[in-house]
């Protein structure tokens, strides 16, 4: 089976996440400082602060997606942003507030008019997994959704990791590992995965639930 992926036509094909571990209490500061910076030049190159999430039980753990119209427009968004007279500043304040942080460069898997909207507020659960081989994605992105649907566990959202040179080098990204995240709106917990899925799998993934942070402005 294969996977029809969104094209570069759709509204942000190409997205970021971010997973970042704060220093203990200080979440709440790196979301005041994101907020306060990832403004003006960022969104007029034509970059989307797509949502900010708190990790339920994680209280210093946040996900943060950032969506593009297609690579050109990421590097144009980010090199806005870079060259803001406040980015050296913001870049050592960021430092300051996090233990740890990695970015993932993800495509756009579903919906195939690409990611819009969300309702704000709205509480979901990600199910992030590194899949064995790159050329499994596609059969573990459509085996996972027919698994999801049928636990009524539809994902609202998914991406895959975009294989494409990182042509930003001060955003630095994850390279040479597969991952696919998939969004649930649910209240529930997902089922475990059948032994099919976990052996094309790595490790077990991570069922993480998830906090809106800010109003998603998808």
């Amino acid at each position: 089976m294969n996977v029809q992926w969104t094209d570069q036509a759709a509204a942000c094909p190409v997205v970021e996440l971010h997973d970042i571990r704060t220093e203990k209490f200080r979440s709440d500061k790196y979301l005041s400082l994101v907020e306060d910076r990832l403004t003006g030049p960022f969104l007029a190159a034509g970059g989307h602060a797509l949502g900010e999430f708190r990790v339920e039980n994680h209280p210093d753990r946040l996900l943060l997606l950032r969506g593009y119209s297609s690579m050109p427009a990421r590097r144009r968004a980010l090199t806005a942003f870079h060259a803001g007279r406040d980015w050296t500043q913001s870049r050592a304040e960021a430092a300051a507030l996090t233990r740890d942080a990695q970015t993932l460069l993800l495509r756009t898997v579903t919906p195939s008019e690409g990611v819009r909207s969300i309702r704000a507020g709205e509480r979901l659960s990600a199910l992030l997994s590194e899949v064995r081989f790159p050329e499994q994605i596609g059969n573990y992105h459509l085996w996972l959704r027919l698994f999801l649907r049928k636990a009524g566990m539809d994902p609202v959202a998914a991406f895959a990791t975009l294989e494409a040179v990182n042509d930003v080098p001060a955003v630095p990204v994850v390279r040479h590992r597969c991952f696919h995240l998939a969004l649930i709106r649910s209240s529930g917990r997902a089922p475990e995965l059948p032994t099919e899925l976990r052996n094309m799998l790595r490790y077990t993934p991570e069922i993480l639930g998830l906090e809106p942070a800010m109003s998603l402005v998808w």
